[in-house]
């Protein structure tokens, strides 16, 4: 017995000495990351005017800069002892995430920043229905920050990119498509990004998102199916236009260039043969010339020279004649025409 109260006496002084103190105020400290900026905002107290409190000035007064800030709490004593209740904040951090976000919109579930269909579906003006993918980035500029928690208590940029800055794009891609059939619409992408911008850069400037980055990604996808394939078949036969103009063009090229060669080596052939002819010209107007100076000199020379020529002849004849005498006669017999007439010659002989 004694043993089992001495146990009881034990176990039941924790309880006691649990019951007669209030719990330890832990410290509770909050991190601010380089690429966010903290507000602390009194959740107690003279917290001010509420209108003062709903504006961006006052948002702007509670911004702090330091990286590390320290929770403060009080007792909340909710039962009849002292040690009834718990330590609650005084204040309240919100931290804003100002680091870019990218989204990709598209209705490929591969390709988007979803694992679902976010594409900017539309309507033309003759009610053609086909979406469009667009991509968009985002950030928050560090004096910005209290204008954006003021448009965007939750703080969240990405939550506000898949949002209300998807459905200003929406927007904008809707009141430009109604204004044209398809035909026509398929040309005004550089329009239809246009607008896009000219609308959201601006508006979300003033709630304190720069969109850095806003751009059509990929074509149009039709909702009939029929739509696109007729569209390719068109695309498909336009191309093959383009390549049998191609090789049309490529072998006319081909033709000229064969046509020149060959006028080319024809020039040649009568340049060459004209430069022969001419050659040949000037050579016997040469020689023309020649025997021309030739006979006036022995015309100058007059008699005289015929006859020494005579002499030259006769005594070249007597040198090279041995003596006999010839034995055949061959020619005309009368008036020098063509020979005819071929005859032995009779020998000398020293016999009568």
């Amino acid at each position: 017995m004694n043993k089992s109260l001495r146990l009881s006496v034990v176990l039941s002084v924790p309880l006691f000495v649990t019951g007669c103190w209030k719990p330890y105020d832990a410290p509770e400290y909050v991190d601010v990351d380089t690429a966010e900026t903290a507000f602390v905002v009194p959740l107690e107290g003279d917290t001010g005017d509420q209108v003062k409190f709903q504006s961006e000035k006052y948002l702007q007064d509670h911004e702090v800069a330091t990286k590390r800030i320290q929770v403060t709490h009080r007792w909340n004593q909710t039962g009849y002892y002292d040690t009834d209740g718990g330590w609650i904040a005084n204040v309240k951090v919100i931290k804003i995430l100002r680091s870019p976000v990218t989204r990709e919109w598209t209705a490929d579930k591969t390709t988007g920043t979803g694992t679902k269909d976010e594409a900017i579906w539309v309507e033309s003006a003759d009610s053609v229905g086909f979406s469009m993918g667009f991509t968009c980035t985002g950030y928050i500029k560090e004096e910005d920050s209290a204008k954006f928690l003021y448009w965007y208590p939750s703080g969240s940029l990405a939550q506000v990119m898949d949002s209300e800055v998807r459905a200003r794009v929406q927007q904008n891609v809707s009141a430009v498509a109604a204004k044209y059939p398809l035909d026509t619409l398929r040309s005004k992408k550089g329009e239809i990004i246009d607008a896009v911008r000219t609308d959201i850069i601006p508006f979300f400037a003033d709630r304190g998102i720069t969109i850095s980055t806003v751009a059509n990604f990929g074509g149009m996808t039709y909702e009939n199916p029929d739509i696109q394939k007729a569209i390719d078949n068109v695309f498909i036969a336009q191309q093959q236009k383009d390549v049998n103009e191609a090789a049309f063009d490529a072998q006319q090229k081909a033709n000229d260039r064969i046509t020149l060669e060959a006028t080319a080596t024809a020039d040649k052939a009568r340049t060459i043969a004209r430069g022969l002819a001419d050659a040949k010209v000037i050579e016997a107007k040469g020689e023309s010339d020649a025997l021309l100076l030739k006979a006036q000199a022995i015309k100058a020379a007059g008699p005289g020279l015929f006859e020494l020529r005579q002499l030259e002849i006769e005594q070249a004849r007597v040198e090279k004649w041995n003596g006999n005498y010839p034995v055949t006669y061959f020619g005309s017999p009368m008036n020098g025409s063509a020979p005819n007439l071929l005859l032995n010659m009779l020998q000398a002989t020293t016999q009568p």
